[in-house]
């Protein structure tokens, strides 16, 4: 069972990860979180009434992302390997390039030390395997940086901050 951080907090998880790839978006309840090659447009469309998520490996092709799956209110994104550092770039351009307001998690075999720069790369939860010491990764969250651009808006800035 995997416990669940979301905006610093430690919080229980109404999302249920379905790792299926043949299930049809049609036939799951509201907040399940499915492959995102289970989406298409025609999927999409039939099941606006639900809310559902998508989740992919990091190392996932850009173009894949479609409006329709940008429109989603929950993208997950799963590491398989801490090593590659794919995360960072992927989260950065969700959120940066894409503009995605909905929330951003990360999930799979993550490193707790990580989560600090994930969190300023735009990941809003992290989605943390029971056998890691959840309040050690809420401690290390806590620690993070000062915020960055994802997390503050340009038009709250002074002008000192905007001539940086």
């Amino acid at each position: 069972m995997a416990m669940l951080i979301k905006d610093r907090k430690i919080t229980s998880d109404l999302w249920v990860k379905i790792d299926n790839d043949n299930v049809s978006p049609e036939r799951v309840d509201s907040f399940s979180i499915l492959p995102l090659s289970v989406f298409t447009q025609d999927y999409i469309l039939s099941t606006q009434h639900k809310t559902l998520g998508a989740w992919f490996n990091a190392d996932i092709e850009l173009e894949t992302l479609t409006p329709c799956v940008l429109s989603l209110p929950l993208l997950c994104i799963n590491v398989d390997d801490f090593n590659h550092g794919q995360i960072f770039s992927i989260a950065s351009m969700i959120k940066q390039n894409f503009n995605y307001q909905g929330e951003l998690r990360a999930t799979g075999n993550l490193i707790l030390d990580q989560l600090p720069y994930l969190h300023r790369c735009g990941i809003n939860s992290f989605s943390i395997l029971s056998q890691y010491d959840c309040e050690y990764a809420l401690f290390v969250l806590q620690q993070a940086p000062a915020p960055s651009r994802f997390q503050t808006p340009l038009n709250n800035l002074t002008l000192d901050e905007k001539s940086l």
